[in-house]
């Protein structure tokens, strides 16, 4: 008949066969990739975790290395105790090497020779007093005391204050004023605590106690 087309061996009405064949099929593929998308987040999510559970947490790498290494820790950590300057820095953070140990194929962790302990206390009473200011978390510091390799990897100049364990590199908490008020900082107590400043972004920064200056484009 004029105007009908046929399927099955039945008169459909024109655009019938539309509505009865495809868009049933188009709901369908819809519903399966309604369904897939929460499967496919479960699963992603689950294979995220289990790649994580594969890479300890920066504490648990320092028990590990800590088994061995207990003594000397022990030695450094009563000397920063006489000088009043423990657990300015928890020791997991104050003993960290570098950002790219693993690619420089060294270890996350390191004691300083003892000869080098007393450049640290001034450079730890900083941050204390960055702390209690609420700039500076003492549990993000990156990047401590570095032997000549390591330095040298890690892109520290020749005389890089991190190799006289006089320097710390830190994470800043994401604060939107924390640049500011560390710069604020660094201008009015810094020549008093012969402060040097830093930055390599706008939130990872470089502290040491050997003379007052600054450096790096994002300062204010």
């Amino acid at each position: 008949a004029r105007g009908r087309r046929q399927a099955r061996g039945r008169a459909v009405p024109r655009g019938g066969f539309l509505r009865a064949t495809v868009i049933p099929h188009m709901r369908i593929a819809a519903t399966t990739a309604a369904v897939a998308k929460p499967a496919f987040a479960a699963a992603l999510a689950l294979a995220l975790s289990a790649c994580s559970a594969l890479r300890p947490s920066p504490e648990a790498r320092y028990s590990a290395w800590h088994a061995s290494h207990a003594a000397e820790v022990l030695e450094y950590q009563s000397f920063l105790q006489r000088d009043g300057s423990a657990g300015t820095v928890p020791m997991h953070a104050l003993l960290r090497t570098a950002r790219r140990w693993r690619r420089c194929g060294n270890l996350e962790f390191a004691t300083p020779p003892p000869d080098l302990w007393p450049n640290m206390p001034p450079t730890l009473r900083v941050v204390a007093q960055l702390r209690d200011a609420g700039i500076l978390d003492p549990a993000l510091a990156r990047s401590v005391y570095r032997d000549e390799a390591m330095n040298a990897c890690a892109g520290g100049s020749a005389g890089s204050k991190h190799r006289e364990n006089k320097a710390i590199d830190f994470d800043l908490p994401p604060n939107s004023d924390n640049v500011a008020r560390l710069c604020e900082f660094w201008r009015t107590q810094g020549p008093a605590l012969n402060l040097g400043l830093g930055f390599y972004t706008p939130t990872a920064i470089h502290l040491d106690t050997a003379g007052f200056r600054t450096w790096g484009s994002d300062h204010h």
